[in-house]
């Protein structure tokens, strides 16, 4: 049994063959061309350029698999690697788009996991150090995740917020991991974001 899957996992000559080729040798396919390859139209497959014509027996790669070529080439690093290095600094994104459609994918992903929390209806911890007056933890109740998105509006807009709600709003940035949390908790009129998440 063993045997078999071993023998199954030995990639074949196509496969070789792609493993050979440069990030630049490739495309990404059209819908229609996904459809002949047997695949969903939003796939994310890419083949050589040299392929002009699509079938269900054409050798193609995954948009992982392309990713990982593209940032060995380029980076010397595993797409995770890299990805890190451009949250902490040390490397530039390809363009000001994409360091713009990055941080809106992380903004909704974070305005997908309050709202998950919010519906199993979690407890966070609290970094106020007056637990005294702002509680030891965070209840989450049903409309926190609105709650969240307003303060969070109003603060990048330029509003100074209660103190509660400043440190209720902070620990939910923190905890969450949103990206703009160092503009919630600076000065907002000079960062002056404008943001309407």
């Amino acid at each position: 049994m063993a045997r078999r899957k071993a023998e199954r996992k030995k990639p074949t000559r196509a496969q070789r063959r792609l493993a050979k080729l440069s990030f630049l040798q490739f495309r990404r396919l059209s819908p229609e061309e996904n459809i002949a390859a047997g695949k969903s139209p939003t796939a994310r497959n890419y083949v050589p350029t040299s392929i002009k014509r699509v079938t269900k027996k054409t050798a193609a790669i995954s948009a992982r698999q392309y990713e990982r070529k593209k940032a060995r080439a380029l980076h010397d690093m595993t797409p995770a690697q890299a990805t890190e290095a451009r949250k902490q600094g040390g490397l530039d994104y390809v363009s000001a788009d994409q360091r713009e459609r990055v941080a809106k994918a992380a903004r909704t992903r974070v305005v997908s996991r309050v709202k998950r929390a919010v519906g199993r209806r979690e407890t966070l911890p609290t970094n106020s150090p007056d637990k005294r007056r702002h509680g030891q933890k965070i209840a989450l109740r049903r409309g926190d995740d609105e709650r969240y998105q307003d303060l969070k509006r109003r603060r990048l807009a330029g509003e100074q917020l209660p103190i509660g709600d400043w440190v209720w709003m902070m620990d939910m940035g923190q905890y969450f991991g949103d990206p703009d949390v160092d503009f919630m908790r600076g000065s907002p009129v000079s960062f002056n974001m404008g943001f309407t998440a």
